[in-house]
């Protein structure tokens, strides 16, 4: 059983994100299926907040896989998004996947249709993604740890499209430093984290980036995972490379961050790397691109963080508390981000779930003491 919730995480993130590029490949369709988010929904850290009809099918279908499957979970899978969405012309739907893809076509053709003038392909074209059964071959499966895994007290954090004006711009990825993109498609991620709810600690996180590489026209993505369960620590082979020793040490951070932090960081001979998406910089992290990831605001939710978090901890790694570490002088098992959800999985989540303290991402924890030494106010 243990197995087949990471294989069905893995098939179900690959399945999340042919659905982001089936809407990412028609720019008409996609900047009409946007909904900028108001009120609870929005994030305060940006002026306009928006979400797309991908984020919500793909948080609808990972439930609706995951719970249908696993029915010791279902009841605590939560994700970013309401599932109700409206198009820019005021078409309003409740997203829920169907018994059959014929039943879920017609669902969303009601959101569809008005935008394309009757032509409900785009409507059958996901519904058919929707309810594709994956092959093991789509999906890289190899060398699988044998897990025994609690689910009858875990719970699952969805963040279905991270860095989501990455992917309503659609601009190819640019460059900022070490191989990481500093904005573009490149920088989307699809996060998956499974939590003890007991404990509060991730312990099997799933990321998929969903641009990865372009071969003409057609995208194909890369998958990671991890988990940090009791004594097994196990993550993706590609994970494993060894970090270069006689590079420079490299920060990513958000390009609107404290330019006294940066300015800091610069004079302690770190080269600081700007990108989009708080999913993409943890994964820089994890890949060994970047030694650290800081975010001095309150702007990550357990939904960014998640994940990633349990890839980090496979990895001898985690992510702390910024403010707990740096300002309160906390040890890093002490300020290490703990999961919880305090709604049911119907309800929309609030800002409870907020990281407020901001955090910082690690693989290697030395560097974290180092950088107390650098930052904490003397």
């Amino acid at each position: 059983m243990g197995t087949s919730i990471l294989e069905s995480l893995l098939k179900v993130s690959e399945k999340a994100a042919n659905i982001a590029r089936v809407i990412r490949q028609d720019e008409h369709l996609i900047k009409l299926l946007v909904q900028e988010k108001k009120g609870a929904e929005k994030n305060p850290r940006f002026v306009q907040d928006f979400k797309t009809l991908a984020d919500v099918l793909i948080q609808e279908t990972v439930k609706h896989d995951i719970g249908s499957r696993f029915p010791d979970i279902v009841n605590h899978i939560f994700g970013e998004e309401s599932n109700t969405f409206s198009n820019v012309l005021g078409d309003t739907i409740t997203v829920q996947v169907q018994a059959d893809q014929v039943a879920t076509a017609a669902l969303l053709s009601t959101v569809c249709r008005s935008v394309l003038s009757g032509d409900t392909q785009a409507a059958e074209r996901l519904a058919l993604e929707v309810h594709r059964d994956l092959r093991l071959e789509d999906v890289d499966m190899e060398n699988l740890p044998q897990l025994n895994l609690p689910l009858e007290q875990c719970g699952i954090w969805i963040d279905p499209i991270d860095s989501t004006s990455e992917y309503i711009s659609g601009e190819e990825a640019k460059l900022s430093a070490n191989d990481i993109y500093k904005s573009g498609l490149g920088c989307v991620t699809v996060l998956i984290g499974v939590f003890d709810r007991v404990s509060g600690q991730p312990i099997l996180g799933v990321v998929n980036q969903p641009f990865y590489t372009q071969h003409g026209s057609r995208w194909e993505g890369m998958c990671q995972w991890g988990v940090k369960f009791g004594d097994l620590s196990k993550c993706s082979a590609s994970l494993l490379r060894n970090m270069e020793d006689d590079r420079a040490k490299v920060a990513v951070l958000s390009g609107s961050e404290d330019p006294n932090l940066k300015c800091r960081l610069r004079s302690a001979g770190y080269v600081v790397a700007e990108a989009s998406g708080a999913g993409y910089k943890q994964l820089c992290v994890a890949r060994g691109n970047a030694d650290l990831y800081l975010l001095t605001k309150g702007s990550t939710f357990m939904w960014d963080t998640c994940g990633p978090h349990a890839i980090l901890r496979s990895l001898g790694g985690g992510i702390v508390s910024y403010k707990r570490v740096l300002e309160n002088g906390e040890n890093l098992e002490e300020a290490e981000l703990k999961y919880g959800a305090n709604h049911t999985a119907e309800e929309q989540c609030s800002a409870s779930h907020c990281n407020l303290e901001g955090i910082i991402a690690f693989r290697d924890r030395s560097l974290v003491h180092e950088l107390v030494k650098i930052l904490r106010p003397s």
